[in-house]
């Protein structure tokens, strides 16, 4: 009986001096390479963040729609570039622009490098209202090369991913089908999002430097139910392909492309962005 009891106690002081069993390790967060603040400029619907190129800190707007990257003139100073050369692009409404380019410029913000393969140099406070802050540049999807980048307007915030953040990012969010157009000599990448009609397919720019909720082009009203000569707003009513509802007020007019997803539109959701390989995701702001 003396034997048992020791044994008992024995094994008793055993599992009291053994360490108890380790908890399941917790996943690592995926983290992004970065995250710029964003902030409103001008209005709730534009965007910009603060940089530097050159030693040179300023604003910088970020606009989706477009397409390539563009400094001012005093930028290119700062980054002792002097302007050469041509590119020209047109904006949605058939205007065009020509320009000369700068080449190697790099933007840093937010402990991020954006490096885009060429910038144009304009001289665009000419489309600014009169009392807008003064800017160094305006900043496109091209500045983050094969890097994907989710943009959150009502966080105010642009993530530069990782694989490992992407891949976190995407597993709540549903894919659209897009096509990239890359124009001004394959420099500026325009992301177009398919929207289903009777008539097949057509696209719209994912436009985030645009103040118009939705802008149809007046060839393609029709196939919306709009009226194409009508001047002043219209509900729209549609559908992204992938099955994403779009209801907003939109305009028609007479555009080169088929239409355009602007800023108050953009704002229900966090955009991620693979342009490398032709996709973006949506996922809705809770």
């Amino acid at each position: 009986m003396q034997k048992r009891r020791l044994f008992i106690l024995a094994a008793a002081l055993a599992l009291i001096a053994a360490p108890a069993a380790a908890k399941p390790a917790a996943r690592p967060v995926a983290r992004p390479a970065a995250v710029i603040p964003l902030e409103p400029y001008v209005d709730n619907d534009h965007l910009a963040f603060r940089g530097r190129i050159g030693g040179v800190q300023g604003l910088f707007q970020f606009d989706t729609g477009g397409g390539i990257t563009v400094i001012t003139p005093p930028a290119a100073e700062a980054a002792r570039c002097r302007p050469w050369g041509r590119l020209t692009g047109f904006r949605m409404r058939g205007d065009r622009i020509d320009a000369p380019r700068c080449d190697g410029i790099a933007i840093t913000a937010a402990g991020a490098r954006l490096a885009p393969a060429t910038t144009l140099v304009v001289d665009f406070s000419k489309f600014l209202p009169k009392d807008a802050p003064p800017l160094l540049g305006s900043v496109g999807l091209d500045a983050f090369g094969k890097r994907p980048v989710t943009l959150d307007i009502s966080g105010r915030r642009l993530i530069v991913e990782t694989p490992a953040s992407l891949k976190a990012r995407i597993a709540h969010a549903t894919e659209v089908p897009v096509q990239v157009v890359w124009e001004a000599e394959g420099y500026a990448p325009s992301v177009m999002a398919g929207l289903d009609t009777p008539s097949g397919r057509v696209w719209f720019t994912i436009d985030s430097g645009s103040d118009g909720a939705v802008i149809v082009g007046k060839h393609v009203a029709a196939l919306f139910g709009l009226d194409p000569d009508k001047k002043g707003a219209q509900p729209f009513d549609g559908k992204l392909a992938g099955g994403v509802p779009l209801k907003a007020t939109s305009h028609v007019a007479d555009l080169i492309l088929d239409g355009n997803i602007g800023a108050p539109v953009l704002r229900r959701w966090v955009v991620t962005f693979d342009v490398a390989h032709g996709r973006m995701w949506l996922a809705p702001v809770h």
